[in-house]
């Protein structure tokens, strides 16, 4: 009984000691690191003239190289030998600037930068802006050297396509016409995504005497216009009623979309330069480049001097410009009108011609033109890489009366910006519903906003939310792939 009173009282006492020495340390240690602060407060801060010398850790000014403490060091005017641990010596510096610090002839080496990219490796944004800018690719690739990750959203629909009930359903009371409401039910759902785009299916014109219905189609301006509403911008127009209106409803509408800011067109063009260049745009340093072509025109011809304003499908014509913008983008994707009408099942042209434009060198394909949905493919080509390829979207706006034309698909692409390495991440297929009502309204809802009650007033009954869930499963067998990492 006393052993165990002993020792309990050996253990207070113990404990004692142990907080009074924590208690008298404090303020040493604190002492200590206030004359260390006014120290490195006195401390010279490195000038742009000075001249710089190469250390184990970056740069630092010529005949200054002074002790400072890192993290995880002892304060520098304390001796070394008493605390045991060695002082490490590194540059003052009030910022690094990993590209301007010394750079020159006599020290743009890999070395060199190597020993920069060590000193500032804790300064990721400095980091950033070193692998982001293009001509560190090579030495980044060759050291593995990479920033932090971007993602770059990218999200595209099916065939704008105007028959002349939906253009006559935009009338309002004053005269003039209006189709936001179309879009109204996406708009949101697309705002998050940094890429959104649509493919016009026929060409707009403020001549009402030219708004016509199947089979030679013409468009309001203010379609176009809600589509801007909307948020998209990226056009593709290359399609099977690109020319349904001739040369001057073609430039017309052309004009109309480059008077767009920050919208791209691409797949009609308004003069010979404009159909040679390559359509880029860049999204938070990610250059995405998009090329469009279709299989027909409805039967009409080009003329002699306006072969330029609409691309067609020539597998060399796709695999050069394929060439051109590999040079120039970091994604290419290539757009497709194609395949045959009301066909769930891509056809053996359609698949032929996919795997051509994924050996040629493009990264992603998305088709247009069948006017029901067709399946995501992954394909494969020689080297090993996989190519998503949506066959198509189907519909977007259309007054089709077939069960099938009111199922659509919203392609929804990730890309991933990982220091100078740009790759797709992942691909999804999201169900759509073309929302026809009894009054002659028109608009398009996610699946997962469209519910019984909505679908009892569709113009067909028949479109409930089973039956588009069904139909949309019994295509896309593979909704959502993530892509093979190297």
């Amino acid at each position: 009984m006393k052993n165990r009173r002993a020792k309990s009282r050996g253990q207070e006492i113990a404990k004692l000691v142990a907080v009074v020495t924590v208690l008298l340390a404090f303020p040493t240690a604190l002492l200590l690191h206030s004359r260390w602060n006014m120290k490195q407060m006195t401390q010279p801060v490195h000038s742009a003239d000075q001249n710089v010398e190469i250390s184990d850790y970056g740069a630092s000014p010529a005949g200054n190289n002074q002790v400072v403490v890192l993290e995880n060091t002892a304060p520098a005017e304390l001796p070394a030998e008493e605390l045991e641990m060695p002082v490490m010596e590194t540059p003052v510096y009030d910022s690094y600037d990993l590209v301007g610090i010394g750079r020159g002839k006599d020290t743009d080496t890999k070395e060199y930068w190597t020993r920069q990219l060590n000193a500032g490796a804790m300064r990721q944004h400095l980091l950033n802006s070193f692998t982001y800018d293009s001509r560190n690719a090579e030495f980044c690739k060759e050291y593995g050297i990479t920033g932090e990750t971007e993602y770059v959203d990218l999200v595209a629909v099916g065939d704008n396509l105007y028959h002349l009930m939906i253009t006559n359903s935009g009338l309002q009371e004053d005269g003039t016409y209006n189709y936001d409401g179309i879009y109204a039910n996406i708009k949101d759902y697309i705002s998050e995504a940094d890429i959104r785009i649509i493919n016009q299916e026929v060409v707009l014109t403020s001549d009402r005497s030219q708004w016509t219905n199947f089979p030679v189609f013409g468009a309001p301006i203010e379609c176009g216009e809600a589509v801007v509403n909307a948020g998209f911008n990226v056009i593709t127009h290359a399609t099977n009623h690109s020319w349904d209106k001739g040369r001057n409803i073609a430039l017309e509408d052309i004009e109309f979309w480059k008077s767009q800011d920050d919208v791209l067109l691409t797949g009609m063009y308004d003069s010979p330069e404009d159909y040679d260049n390559i359509v880029i745009g860049e999204y938070k340093g990610v250059k995405v480049a998009y090329l469009n072509y279709t299989q027909n025109l409805n039967g009409f011809t080009l003329p002699a001097d306006s072969k330029y304003m609409v691309k067609l499908i020539d597998i060399e014509l796709i695999k050069a410009d394929i060439a051109k913008a590999r040079e120039q983008a970091d994604i290419v994707i290539v757009f497709p009108h194609w395949g045959e009408e009301y066909q769930t099942t891509p056809s053996w042209y359609q698949k032929s011609l996919a795997q051509q434009i994924a050996d040629a060198g493009a990264d992603l394909i998305i088709g247009t033109h069948p006017h029901v949905i067709q399946p995501l493919e992954i394909l494969t080509t020689a080297d090993g890489k996989e190519v998503p390829c949506f066959y198509s979207l189907g519909n977007f706006v259309s007054n089709m009366p077939w069960n099938e034309t009111y199922v659509e698909a919203l392609a929804k692409v990730r890309i991933k910006k990982q220091g100078n390495k740009v790759s797709i991440e992942s691909v999804e297929a999201v169900p759509l519903v073309n929302y026809r009502g009894v009054d002659m309204d028109y608009t398009v809802y996610l699946l997962e906003d469209y519910t019984t009650e909505i679908s009892r007033t569709q113009r067909k009954w028949e479109i409930t939310p089973t039956y588009v869930e069904n139909f949309f499963d019994g295509v896309f067998t593979t909704k959502y792939y993530e892509m093979k990492q190297d």
